[in-house]
């Protein structure tokens, strides 16, 4: 897969030894959209399956009043809605160590800095799903399961593993999180979770589960070891402002929302420029969905700071050049 990753996209960056994880190149980077050929990929597994669009169903199970079997074109007739969102790995650098050493149980150590991307998104809000389905009132966290899985490198037993993740009640029924089938007005490509992929704006990729096959609401926490022990890091070290509470423990919380971060796109790192010459430096900035308001620069190891010129406001899930 790795291989086959590399001729495909030769100009996307391997970061791992795995062949797992793909970043963006920073030229992909400059404009407001990331083409989906440039678009940084990221798999549990080095095989993700290719599901068959025709016959594809998703399963709505669980604390509902009617279980529900979706084909795909059932999906598309819904009302559809259409989102500028950056998805980004949690395990994106640089990160602090106690946060990466909480990544390295579920992936091999990453390095560089363009492990995450920004797209046009369509699709069908999951609150409408969930609406014709009829949560129950016991309903506390909403399950997604996906077609990849594989051999566990990371638990032990069973030998194969389905990755699965939750997401708590409220943000499963916020009108901006998707079952998107669209990527930049293409169907969505096999990388990138076809036919199906949860989208949650403003929290980080592990929530945004691709080739999803079905969604299951449960009357109490999800307790895997993809919730209770990979993807979450020390309670109180980060002022995260969307939370997961059912997923809290009295000493570690889940990584929920993108923090605060921008990233130089125009310049390499280690790059010689002459005396005298001058240099235009571009990049870009998101967060949790807060919104980008300003951006400062400094070329003096912050002795001074000038305020850069922002690009197009795409939205507020959406990075800002």
């Amino acid at each position: 897969m790795q291989q086959a990753i590399v001729e495909a996209r030769p100009q996307l960056i391997p970061t791992n030894a795995g062949g797992r994880t793909f970043a963006a190149p920073p030229a992909a980077l400059q404009s407001q959209i990331t083409p989906n050929e440039l678009f940084y990929i990221r798999n549990h597994w080095r095989e993700p399956p290719r599901l068959d669009a025709a016959t594809y169903r998703l399963q709505v199970e669980g604390e509902v009043t009617q279980q529900l079997s979706l084909s795909l074109q059932e999906l598309v007739a819904l009302p559809k809605r259409r989102m500028q969102v950056t998805l980004e790995c949690c395990g994106n650098s640089p990160v602090p160590e106690y946060w990466a050493k909480q990544m390295r149980q579920v992936m091999e150590k990453v390095t560089g800095h363009g492990i995450m991307s920004n797209a046009g998104w369509a699709g069908v809000s999951l609150a409408q799903v969930l609406e014709r389905a009829g949560l129950r009132p016991t309903a506390k966290d909403v399950v997604f399961t996906g077609a990849d899985h594989g051999p566990d490198e990371t638990v032990g037993d069973p030998p194969e593993v389905t990755y699965e993740r939750a997401l708590p009640l409220d943000k499963a029924l916020h009108p901006d999180t998707l079952l998107a089938y669209e990527m930049n007005g293409e169907p969505l490509p096999h990388l990138h979770g076809a036919p199906l992929r949860v989208i949650v704006p403003g929290w980080t990729s592990t929530y945004w589960m691709k080739m999803v096959t079905s969604i299951d609401a449960l009357d109490k926490p999800l307790a895997t070891f993809w919730m209770n022990t990979a993807y979450r890091v020390p309670k109180g070290k980060f002022a995260f402002a969307d939370r997961f509470l059912t997923q809290e423990s009295d000493t570690s919380t889940p990584i929920t929302e993108m923090v605060v971060n921008s990233l130089i796109t125009s310049v390499k790192d280690g790059q010689k420029v002459a005396v005298g010459q001058d240099v235009e430096i571009r990049g870009i900035a998101w967060d949790g969905g807060y919104g980008i308001r300003s951006v400062d620069v400094s070329t003096d190891g912050g002795t001074t700071w000038a305020t850069a010129e922002l690009g197009q406001d795409l939205g507020r899930f959406s990075f800002r050049t």
